[in-house]
């Protein structure tokens, strides 16, 4: 059994169903539900792994929708069929091993055991050290605006298979339903988007610790803050982090990236911080010391 055998092997591809089937998900274009799927899961599975490993296998257009945002604005979906995400996470599980030997502790969405919990730990422990200046920082539209190319050349540099370099740029270039001219690209709503965000923007992370060794850098897939000592220094985050991004064609969003203090408060992945004091989105009843 060569390599792409046994990536797509049915214990692979029966793996990646019960993910899928967990997660739950409204029918793609071909109209094929959780359950139809299921009815039929033995060739269902072994259908989509000879597709795969033959060389015809094309996923179908992605349905997309629109989120309304808490500012007015929308956010797009972008929904697959069940046979592609099974796909995608047999590929995103592959992944996930030469991913995190190359993604710094910066780093907390979307990764094996690490949480949006961590992430805020790893705030209050940059504020006990004495971190209290804070750049907290948005990206405009980041899944939205990644770069095919640039990404592409980042993936084959970690990843050597070519089975998987092809469905990865099948799958970013997989047509929007009923919107001429319009790619998937790293949409929110794939299964791969999730990992191929955080690989690009394993950049950032290396240009921001590179730069500002003395901040601290706390990054949850596009959303980030940069903990510092003094204000000169967070001034200086926010000029390093612009530049940064702006050297990944990617850009913050100015009317909502700001500098301020553990005094004056902000909010990071649900948890609110203000002074020596937090809160967790989860709780309801007294704020954590």
């Amino acid at each position: 059994m060569d390599a792409s055998e046994t990536i797509f092997s049915i214990h692979a591809l029966r793996r990646a169903w019960q993910w899928v089937r967990r997660g739950g998900v409204m029918p793609g274009t071909d109209g094929v539900t959780l359950e139809r799927f299921n009815t039929a899961l033995d060739s269902e599975l072994n259908r989509l792994r000879h597709h795969v490993l033959t060389g015809v296998y094309q996923p179908y257009p992605v349905r997309r929708f629109f989120l309304k945002k808490s500012n007015g604005k929308q956010r797009p979906i972008s929904v697959w069929t069940v046979r592609d995400r099974v796909a995608q996470r047999v590929v995103h599980d592959y992944l996930t091993v030469p991913f995190e030997a190359i993604f710094l502790a910066c780093s907390y969405g979307f990764r094996p055991g690490r949480s949006t919990e961590d992430a805020v730990q790893a705030v209050i422990r940059a504020r006990d050290s004495g971190q209290l200046w804070v750049l907290d920082a948005d990206i405009a539209d980041c899944f939205g605006s990644i770069p095919l190319q640039p990404l592409q050349g980042q993936v084959a540099r970690v990843i050597d298979q070519p089975l998987v370099n092809h469905l990865l740029d099948v799958w970013l270039h997989t047509p929007i339903a009923g919107r001429r001219g319009e790619i998937a690209g790293v949409s929110q709503g794939g299964i791969i988007s999730p990992p191929l965000a955080n690989l690009y923007l394993h950049r950032f992370d290396e240009m921001i610790t590179a730069a500002l060794p003395r901040s601290t850098l706390v990054r949850f897939a596009d959303d980030f803050v940069l903990l510092s000592f003094t204000e000169e220094d967070s001034v200086w985050s926010l000029d390093v982090a612009r530049r940064s991004l702006e050297n990944l064609h990617l850009r913050l969003n100015l009317r909502k990236t700001r500098l301020v203090t553990f005094d004056e408060g902000f909010t990071f992945l649900g948890a609110t911080f203000k002074g020596r004091w937090h809160r967790l989105a989860t709780e309801k009843g007294e704020d954590s010391p």
